[in-house]
């Protein structure tokens, strides 16, 4: 009787939490991004992505794809406006694509991803090797 109760309990809190997450979720932008990229450690493939942030102060992003279900969640540090248009940001190492920043217009804080480890490591092996692929900073537009 007392493991039913605590499993019930359980399952009511987790259905409120997560409904109130949704609630709180404010979106970002949409944009069409023509590559697959890293957020994080998760892979995500090309297509058209939603950028949400789970309410004003909280500094957790998701990024996802309605139509491949495709999504990643990321911890952000926020950045001063700034005269930028909205748009992603990403670090291109080599033939890799890594989301970096998130611009929703130049009145708005600008969301800062960390640097992930395999960016750092593939970075490091590039410079060490010497390859001409480089890093780049490639900008996409939100809709």
């Amino acid at each position: 009787m007392k493991r039913n109760l605590i499993g019930i309990l359980s399952v009511m809190v987790l259905s409120v939490l997560i409904s109130a997450t949704s609630a709180i979720a404010q979106s970002y932008a949409k944009a069409d991004v023509p590559f697959g990229f890293t957020v994080g450690s998760a892979q995500l493939p090309a297509g058209t992505y939603e950028v949400t942030t789970l309410g004003p102060g909280n500094s957790s992003i998701m990024i996802r794809n309605h139509e491949t279900s495709a999504a990643a969640m990321s911890n952000a540090g926020r950045e001063q406006p700034r005269n930028a248009s909205p748009k992603l940001v990403f670090h291109r190492v080599g033939s890799t694509y890594f989301l970096a920043e998130v611009w929703r217009s130049s009145s708005a804080e600008g969301m800062i991803i960390p640097t992930s480890k395999q960016e750092k490591e593939l970075e490091k092996e590039l410079s060490a090797s010497n390859s001409k692929g480089g890093y780049e900073e490639v900008v996409v537009a939100l809709n």
